[in-house]
């Protein structure tokens, strides 16, 4: 919370973390926190079924859901 409230607004929020459920969790708890006009950047490698789902669950709350996509998600982020 406190990390999410000492970045100027609009807030851009970047998670790279294993995609599925981790994704959905991260998600709720920045939900929490975030207000609208704030964006959420998933950088791991989702399916792109669930990049939409969340985008949508996003703007329903006001939020913007970015699937960044990067090739091997936090795996490939750390060791290439």
């Amino acid at each position: 919370k406190e990390f999410v409230q000492s970045i100027q607004k609009p807030r851009a929020v970047i998670i790279l973390i294993q995609a599925g459920n981790p994704v959905d969790q991260m998600i709720a708890k920045l939900s929490e926190v975030l207000e609208p006009g704030d964006i959420i950047v998933d950088g791991g490698n989702e399916w792109y079924q669930n990049t939409e789902r969340r985008a949508e669950a996003a703007k329903q709350k006001g939020l913007l859901y970015v699937g960044m996509g990067v090739s091997g998600g936090e795996e490939g982020a750390r060791h290439g």
